[in-house]
């Protein structure tokens, strides 16, 4: 079956196109979201983080990155700002309860996806995001490619971090995709993208998107969850 989901605030960043067996389900995270909106101009806020995804048979991407600039171990923490990338990011860890199949687990892996997300923002490594979407998943996958291309070229970038609260109280497969489908809302804290002068390339404000309800779909396959993609709340 193919689904047409809407597309994602990031522009074309985590949307895609996936196939979904009877039990898996599908997942989109907002971090991303709104980062390919801002990279590539693409997107609207209204299409409440959507992923055009075709929930269906997915697999996780390959893993991939430019190797960012920024240092990702010891030291302490210091943001991107128009001096320079972020230093020592530490790097993002999945808890145990992120494999979990559970509306927890589902919490607990949204947490992490914003993590992995927010590092790649900040030193152009995009493989822990890769490893946990879904190939399928094109505008994730030319999100992330961007990510690489504007770290390769000199660029870096704040962490535009965008995190979900899950509403849910309990897991639910949507049974037009015969996957997870998610009730959560979700809040960004900004994001500015400089080149490799320093000077800003793009700038999103922080918002206050916590009015703001996703249907996230998740997919679940061996014994861990993969995003794919977000749609309108249901």
């Amino acid at each position: 079956m193919t689904v047409h989901l809407a597309v994602s605030r990031f522009g074309s960043l985590f949307g895609g196109r996936l196939p979904v067996s009877a039990r898996s389900a599908v997942f989109t995270a907002s971090a991303v979201l709104l980062l390919a909106g801002v990279l590539t101009g693409c997107g609207d806020t209204n299409d409440a983080a959507g992923g055009g995804g075709d929930p269906s048979t997915t697999s996780a991407s390959a893993s991939g990155s430019a190797g960012g600039s920024a240092s990702a171990t010891g030291g302490e923490y210091v943001e991107a700002s128009a001096e320079g990338p972020a230093q020592n990011v530490p790097e993002p860890t999945k808890p145990a309860l992120a494999d979990e199949e559970s509306v927890e687990g589902a919490q607990a892996f949204l947490d992490y996806l914003s993590d992995a997300r927010a590092y790649a923002m900040q030193t152009g490594d995009t493989s822990f995001a890769r490893e946990i979407t879904a190939e399928q998943c094109e505008s994730c996958i030319n999100d992330f490619d961007t990510i690489d291309s504007h770290y390769k070229a000199g660029g870096w970038g704040s962490s535009g971090r965008e995190s979900f609260s899950v509403e849910s109280d309990a897991l639910s497969v949507d049974s037009r995709y015969e996957v997870y489908a998610i009730q959560a809302r979700l809040d960004f804290e900004g994001l500015t993208f400089w080149d490799d002068q320093g000077q800003p390339t793009m700038t999103k404000e922080a918002a206050d998107h916590s009015h703001d309800k996703v249907t996230v779909y998740l997919d679940f396959r061996d014994d861990a969850w993969v995003f794919v993609t977000t749609g309108p709340a249901l």
